[in-house]
């Protein structure tokens, strides 16, 4: 099937993956509950909730969930959780991780450390699927919480994450824009220059099954009148299924005024050991159990 809602993503999931088992570190938290029981009871995945356990177990009550549905870990303090997720991992006994009640950079901060074990050699990035009604199909977004100002190297590691999620959600020749504030070279523009440099990357051969344009502009990534009006021509133009953003400022502010301007979101970490769901405290209930899916599609492969 092909994957044009984030609605699509369990129906996907169910009919493609096993069912992997999802860690939640620190779990304190009603709506990440929420989300992990739904998860549960569609058959997506199992779950282990490392947290405070007494409060964990007072807080499926309240959702209407049998704790002995679940296998929960008493691990109440932060660094403690995190470990514990981490140790689970390197067992094989969870196929990949979710935030739940603790600060992003707490946890990302112990999994990028050299001693946790959860590097791949690559490049650690978010991704984000997002779906918003001005467009005829989930668009893909890139790098918006990790990488701060990405160089050349960096971002050919962040494309290539992005590629594994997409072909993990059955994506085929996804079609990528390296944005900058115009289609035009532009060398006294980092980000103008380094998009250059990447589709020349992508002209040798060095990405493959995709299509990869840049610099473009997001209008001509997304807009079929500005691509007729400018008479652009490239497969991408309009058409875009990935934006990859210049810096994570960037990345963040264009991937929250989506959400604010009525987009929907799932958003997982890449390029460790296994997928992280990562989405912000605030994110809807729904976005969240999105997100898990999405965890749970990419875990199939170790995206």
């Amino acid at each position: 099937m092909e994957i044009k809602a984030l609605k699509d993503l369990l129906p996907y999931c169910l009919e493609n993956c096993t069912k992997k088992t999802l860690a939640v570190i620190k779990a304190e938290d009603d709506h990440t509950l929420t989300a992990v029981a739904r998860a549960r009871k569609e058959g997506a995945i199992e779950a282990v909730l490392i947290g405070d356990a007494p409060v964990i177990k007072n807080l499926l009550a309240q959702i209407g969930e049998k704790e002995e549905d679940y296998h929960i870990i008493d691990e109440a303090g932060e660094r403690e959780a995190i470990l514990k997720a981490i140790e689970l991992v390197h067992a094989g006994e969870v196929d990949f991780l979710m935030k739940g009640l603790l600060e992003t950079k707490n946890l990302m901060s112990a999994i990028v450390a050299k001693t946790s074990g959860m590097r791949t050699g690559r490049l650690m990035s978010k991704f984000d699927f997002v779906e918003i009604a001005q467009y005829h199909k989930l668009i893909a977004l890139t790098d918006s919480a990790l990488n701060t100002k990405p160089d050349v190297e960096a971002k050919k590691q962040i494309i290539q994450n992005a590629l594994d999620v997409m072909y993990s959600v059955g994506i085929q020749k996804p079609k990528i824009a390296v944005l900058a504030a115009s289609e035009t070279l532009n060398p006294k523009l980092q980000e103008s220059a380094d998009a250059w440099k990447l589709k020349q990357m992508w002209e040798n051969g060095e990405f493959t099954d995709c299509y990869l344009e840049g610099p473009i502009s997001v209008d001509l990534a997304l807009e079929k009148e500005s691509v007729e009006i400018k008479n652009y021509q490239s497969p991408v133009g309009g058409d875009a299924d990935l934006l990859v953003c210049p810096d994570l400022v960037s990345g963040n502010m264009m991937g929250k005024m989506m959400t604010i301007c009525g987009g929907r979101a799932a958003g997982i970490i890449v390029g460790a050991k296994v997928p992280i769901v990562l989405m912000s405290r605030a994110a809807e209930i729904d976005d969240k159990f999105q997100s898990i899916i999405l965890g749970a599609i990419a875990s199939q492969k170790g995206a």
